[in-house]
């Protein structure tokens, strides 16, 4: 599953030097204020013109580029692209500033760059030690990368600072559950629900923490209040689905699974996981799943080619379903 995780930009609110360009900058502010990134930009852009030094106009002129609608990915490349140019000068112009260093770091982790991303991090907690954003920011780049004992390190080290940031909790629990600390994911996602009981998230991340930890009951609760909150929520119905039949509910867990596809029919797990629950049964309409799942996954072709082929036996056929629901007997 794609781990979500939230970035978080910082504005930067900073005065300029003379009156002219204080106004400008105010003007600047308010409209950012308001939600006018363009014209914002614009006003950013004039008091450039009359300073080309002035490195806070440059900063806050990035965090409007990465904050501009966009049409396509194209588009969405280039105001990137513009952002990282501004951030860069602004930090040419002034060393000093930690929320530059980590708005760069925050947008590296956007563009998936993600040790670019931790050097610039670094440079920002080495200018402000206590930098929340910036610790959250880092641990989330480490996890990205796949260092999640580093990510550990940073979201403990942002705790002791804050306790109260409902992300923390949930990246914490999304690397203590990729660490395979399940309780301790729980844990983290208990609290988070605490604080925001009307986030459908929480419920069907603990959700998955209980599935590892052997409790299907309790895994199969929280999925059903998270799609009480957000009816609309495939991924619980995906998991909700694999519970079922695992439970023996065959048709009811194809019908979760439907519903999965309708609501996110993009998403490659569910058409894997259907192919494996009809493998057996209905070897045709499994290597129809397949099928879809290797033309929306390219990069995974050959797995679901390999399931495609060994729907032509019936040992293959078992083998498939015994490589899903019975590992262990398969080993």
């Amino acid at each position: 599953m794609k781990k979500i995780v939230g970035v978080i930009a910082v504005a930067l609110l900073l005065a300029a030097c003379g009156n002219g360009e204080k106004r400008l900058f105010k003007q600047a502010q308010l409209a950012t204020s308001k939600g006018n990134y363009t014209q914002a930009m614009q006003l950013y852009s004039r008091l450039i013109k009359q300073d080309p030094k002035n490195a806070s106009a440059y900063a806050n002129r990035g965090i409007l580029w990465e904050r501009l609608p966009f049409k396509d990915a194209k588009e969405r490349a280039k105001n990137r692209a513009y952002a990282e140019q501004d951030y860069l000068k602004a930090i040419e112009l002034n060393p000093n500033i930690p929320e530059t260093y980590n708005n760069l770091g925050a947008l590296y982790i956007d563009m998936g760059r993600y040790s670019q991303a931790v050097y610039q991090l670094t440079d920002a907690i080495i200018r402000k030690p206590n930098y929340f954003t910036a610790l959250m920011n880092r641990a989330i780049a480490y996890s990205k990368m796949g260092r999640s004992a580093d990510a550990l390190a940073d979201f403990n080290s942002a705790f002791k600072i804050r306790q109260d940031e409902p992300l923390l909790f949930l990246n914490r629990g999304l690397t203590y559950f990729s660490l395979g600390k399940y309780e301790l994911a729980a844990d983290d996602y208990t609290y988070l629900i605490s604080l925001t009981p009307d986030d459908a998230r929480p419920y069907l991340e603990r959700a998955r923490a209980f599935i590892k930890m052997g409790y299907p009951s309790n895994a199969y609760a929280d999925l059903e209040e998270a799609v009480t909150i957000k009816p609309t929520y495939a991924l619980a119905y995906y998991y909700m689905g694999d519970l079922m039949y695992r439970k023996g509910e065959t048709d009811y867990a194809l019908g979760l699974l439907v519903k999965s596809k309708e609501l996110a029919s993009q998403y490659v797990p569910t058409y894997d996981l259907m192919g494996d629950m009809l493998a057996v049964e209905d070897p045709v309409a499994a290597t129809a799943n397949y099928l879809v799942a290797k033309k929306l996954d390219p990069a995974n072709a050959a797995k679901y080619e390999r399931k495609i082929q060994l729907m032509r036996t019936e040992a293959g056929r078992e083998r498939v379903l015994a490589e899903r629901f019975f590992p262990k007997e398969n080993n």
